[in-house]
């Protein structure tokens, strides 16, 4: 079988003030709040593969590409602006608008704080079938485990990392240019998951979840732990609605998802744990399946949120999720006959 998903989502954005921060360029304490939209497009490939009647191995890749817009305060034209930067510069080194593609370079140190790229994690996943029924009502029960293959579009520098900007003992530590979001951990994970679905009848007539749990094998070149990821999701889908049906395709079904994440807190060497890395996300959503001659498409509208947890050295931070995604999967009619025997 083969796969694809686009998916473009948006995440808008606000925390509050970050303690000892200061205006880029000046000896002046920030004194504002941080806000701005983050939005990520991605393509996701696939192929999976039969082994057995029990066995099959899928391969995805990741191709995407995320863009921020900053929306707090930048230099104007009517002010003195420090050597270095220009007019719509940010006040902050936490955030300005920009994109993964590029990498991120200090302007003081010429040093890589962040790789850029299109190239997100690779994933293989090996997945068993424990239990079917076949064409019929009953259950599908599946166990799956496999590889997230990191790449090496990631961070150079922990964003919470602080340098003497003067070479003054007497004058404190300060936040050095950095970028939050990348396209890898740069840390390669195993996971874990298990699913469970149900043909019925009636609607829903199929139903089911999935648990998931993903968790590094190692830290990244530069000293970064990942977190820790639990998922837990459900859906459930209405079967066909006859009443849609054209000569190109056929509503197959409208169905319900919710998706929970969690989160623990990562790690950078010399660091210790990263703030605001412990959350729980919650999200929503509505989707439609199409068949047709070419394959089956879905559509898939999400709408959720994340929860932080208050640890300490952890920021307030709000965050709104919004997301669409249009996939598409075709069954290919061949048998590599040396995987049978």
């Amino acid at each position: 079988m083969l796969f694809a998903d686009y998916n473009e989502q948006t995440f808008d954005w606000w925390h509050a003030e970050v303690p000892d921060a200061y205006i880029t360029g000046t000896d002046d304490l920030e004194g504002f709040e941080h806000n701005g939209l983050l939005k990520n497009q991605s393509l996701n490939l696939g192929i999976t593969i039969g082994l057995n009647d029990y066995w099959n191995i899928s391969l995805t890749q990741l191709l995407s590409e995320r863009c921020m817009t900053w929306d707090g305060p930048v230099w104007l034209e009517s002010e003195t602006i420090p050597d270095g930067y220009n007019v719509g510069d940010s006040k902050t080194v936490h955030h300005r608008s920009e994109c993964s593609n590029t990498d991120f370079v200090d302007p003081f140190t010429n040093e890589v704080k962040a790789y850029g790229g299109y190239l997100g994690d690779t994933r293989i996943n090996f997945k068993y079938l424990l239990s079917n029924t076949g064409k019929g009502v009953g259950n599908r029960i599946f166990l799956g485990t496999g590889l997230v293959v990191a790449n090496n579009n990631t961070l150079t520098e922990s964003p919470w990392a602080k340098s003497d900007h003067d070479d003054d003992d007497q004058t404190p530590d300060r936040y050095t240019p950095h970028r939050h979001f990348y396209l890898s951990d740069g840390a390669n994970k195993m996971f874990f998951e298990v699913q469970y679905f149900k043909k019925r009848k009636n609607i829903p007539v199929f139903w089911g979840g999935v648990f998931s749990h993903e968790f590094p094998l190692e830290e990244s070149d530069y000293g970064f732990k990942p977190s820790k990821k639990y998922g837990l999701s459900f859906l459930a889908l209405s079967g066909p609605v006859k009443a849609i049906k054209t000569n190109f395709f056929e509503l197959t079904s409208i169905g319900l998802s919710l998706s929970v994440m969690h989160l623990d807190e990562s790690r950078w060497e010399g660091q210790g744990k990263t703030p605001n890395s412990e959350a729980t996300s919650i999200i929503p959503g509505l989707s439609f399946l199409f068949g047709s001659k070419a394959g089956t498409f879905g559509v898939s509208i999400q709408k959720g949120y994340e929860i932080y947890a208050n640890n300490p050295g952890s920021i307030e931070e709000e965050t709104d999720i919004s997301s669409i995604t249009i996939s598409y999967r075709r069954i290919l009619d061949h048998v590599i006959d040396s995987l049978y025997w």
